[in-house]
């Protein structure tokens, strides 16, 4: 059994949660901020970048560990090649997370995005029961109470969104799709398979039921991947190694099918600005802080910062331009949400 990360890690786990939380929101604004560029760069080179990013940063890792040139080389090879079943392993959670980023698009096509979001946080749920079936570990009252109390505070936010900028289906925000590092990837347009479905015929009961295959491929990847961290006499930084090794040759395939055609027009590194860089940057250190947060807490955790990193966006567009105004809505759910980190983080 996966026992729960012993109170010396708690604070670890706080700080790498904070961290995650920071590189998420800064994230998302660089990338809000890219958009506006006069060209724009190609999706998928980022993430394929962020993955080799994640590669390069694990390999000094391991540098750092071996303290040597020779040892770091021999341990590399061994962690990729030694043992072609821990890296099957490792394949797992990579082939659930590629299922979910199709599934994500699949649903909206068929759902708004508000209704999408809220049905979305199932995947907390998803997660805990994941975590009891593959990590044999129960959780409390208080923690489900918890759960309950995030999902609805969530759904309430959401509904402030769509009550802020009208009834349009694009009121709120998609989620990004998460790859194998546990974070980031998908493909497909979602706004080109929503205007297709428009034209075919939208049935919610398929978009709910592709929102809860999501969920439970979002809930058993990270409880696999939380296994494969505390369950292993690997290091941290090889694990992350065979982790971003993986996911560079999913993403670099994505890329080459996908955007073949528009990589020989302008080159790989086509829109890239200053902005941009910073993004992939921060992207590749919230997937290595994810591997630290699954290791050191719970992928339960790590489902916190999404709700947290779309309040703080709301207030920080607040304060920065005015274009959204909090309602009793938005500051019910936010009160919501805070409470139900704290109800989680204290019944640990």
């Amino acid at each position: 059994a996966i026992m729960a990360p012993p109170p010396s890690n708690r604070g670890l786990a706080a700080l790498c949660f904070c961290l995650y939380l920071a590189t998420n929101l800064g994230a998302l604004l660089l990338a809000s901020a890219s958009q506006r560029a006069p060209t724009r760069y190609i999706n998928s080179t980022a993430v394929t970048l962020s993955e080799v990013l994640k590669v390069a940063v694990s390999v000094l890792a391991i540098y750092a560990e071996a303290r040597g040139l020779g040892g770091a080389a021999r341990t590399v090879l061994a962690t990729l090649l030694g043992s072609p079943a821990e890296l099957l392993r490792v394949c797992v959670p990579a082939l659930l997370y590629t299922i979910q980023n199709n599934v994500i698009y699949a649903a909206l096509a068929h759902l708004d995005a508000v209704s999408f979001q809220m049905a979305y946080q199932l995947k907390i749920v998803a997660a805990m029961l994941a975590q009891r079936v593959l990590l044999k570990k129960p959780a409390s009252y208080a923690r489900w109470v918890s759960v309950l109390i995030l999902t609805l505070g969530v759904c309430l936010v959401q509904l402030s969104l769509k009550e802020g900028d009208g009834d349009g289906d694009d009121a709120a925000p998609a989620p990004a799709p998460e790859a194998a590092s546990a974070d980031e990837g998908g493909s497909g347009d979602p706004a080109a398979a929503a205007a297709a479905a428009a034209a075919a015929g939208r049935s919610r009961t398929l978009g709910l039921l592709a929102c809860l295959v999501a969920c439970g491929c979002s809930g058993l990847a990270g409880a696999f991947m939380e296994l494969l961290l505390k369950g292993s006499t690997l290091s941290l930084p090889r694990r992350n190694l065979q982790v971003a090794a993986i996911s560079v040759l999913i993403a670099a395939f994505h890329m080459l099918n996908r955007d073949a055609d528009a990589l020989r027009a302008g080159g790989f590194f086509q829109g890239y600005t200053p902005l941009v860089w910073a993004m992939v940057a921060l992207d590749a250190g919230g997937g290595l802080l994810v591997s630290m947060l699954l290791k050191y807490s719970s992928a339960t955790m790590k489902n916190f910062a999404a709700p947290i990193g779309i309040i703080l966006n709301c207030l920080l567009s607040f304060y920065r331009d005015k274009s959204f105004k909090p309602n009793k809505r938005f500051l019910l759910g936010t009160a919501m949400v805070i409470l139900a980190l704290g109800m989680y983080t204290a019944s640990g």
